[in-house]
């Protein structure tokens, strides 16, 4: 008898300035895909499947929602910016599609990608010309400029308001990449009708042998009132723009709930268990 393939696993990044989430799905199988959520209608919107491996807490999400940059692994064999053996890549796309528009490779899977920077303060340095496409417009149309993500656990998370807690642990002296330590980070419920004090709690468990998100599966609670819920069965969870609670399922589900009933109501839902699809990318996703 064979047995039921496992859920797939799920990561998300909400764009900062438009109602608008990416999902990276991993499995079932092999392969991964990508999803992208109107979260002012609910709608899903499915795109790319990939046979090699991303690497989705080293990804970013332009404030817009528009443009993905991603940092991949590619499977054996082919020929990539004009070489063969390139195996890992940063790149830049069009959700939630990963052709790539521009591209760089990367020494190995021990750095941490990019990430797209508003304005021209930024303590990180700056990506050079693509090896792969053109970056022009990211600058000339989208008012940005791509650089170097830095070793700090929850990169792209923290970007997005998270904040360590007062009782998450110091990073250690020795601790390069930011990996020993279990963090605690928190994200406040966005400003308006809601409860000022309701916020999200992320507590990491350390590296896992198995599951999650490159190795990192944290447990999520909701502070509301007063009192703390631990969300079961989240592998993932954030806030969007109108104060709702966006979550990822261990069992392949991608909800938009209400943090205001007292079962913390699913308002939509969508179930991603299904093989992904093969699809090319459209002409719109093929050129800036």
């Amino acid at each position: 008898m064979n047995e039921p393939p496992h859920p797939p696993r799920l990561y998300c990044i909400v764009a900062t300035a438009a109602p608008s989430m990416l999902v990276f799905q991993r499995g079932p199988g092999k392969r991964w895909g990508l999803h992208r959520v109107d979260l002012s209608t609910g709608n899903l919107e499915t795109g790319a499947s990939f046979s090699g491996t991303l690497y989705p807490r080293r990804c970013d999400l332009s404030p817009d929602g528009k443009l993905l940059c991603y940092f991949a692994l590619k499977g054996s064999g082919g020929e990539f910016m004009g070489q063969r053996g390139v195996k890992t890549y940063s790149a830049v796309s069009k959700a939630p599609w990963l052709f790539a528009l521009a591209a760089w490779p990367e020494d190995g899977t021990w750095t941490r990608g990019a990430h797209f920077q508003e304005g021209a303060a930024t303590n990180s340095a700056p990506l050079g010309p693509p090896q792969h496409g053109d970056l022009g417009p990211l600058a000339a149309r989208h008012r940005l400029a791509l650089v170097r993500t830095n070793p700090l656990q929850y990169a792209t998370e923290r970007r997005r308001g998270w904040v360590e807690d007062t009782d998450s642990p110091q990073r250690g002296a020795n601790d390069v990449w930011d990996e020993r330590r279990k963090v605690v980070l928190t994200k406040r419920r966005p400003a308006g009708k809601h409860a000022p004090g309701d916020r999200l709690i992320l507590r990491d468990e350390g590296i896992q042998a198995r599951g999650g998100i490159e190795g990192r599966s944290p447990n999520y609670s909701l502070e509301r009132r007063g009192n703390a819920l631990r969300l079961d069965n989240v592998g993932w969870a954030d806030w969007d723009q109108f104060g709702r609670l966006l979550a990822a399922t261990r069992d392949g589900r991608i909800q938009i709930r209400d943090a205001d009933s007292p079962e913390l109501k699913v308002v939509r839902e969508h179930v991603l268990t299904l093989a992904l699809p093969n699809q090319p990318a459209p002409a719109w996703a093929r050129s800036w």
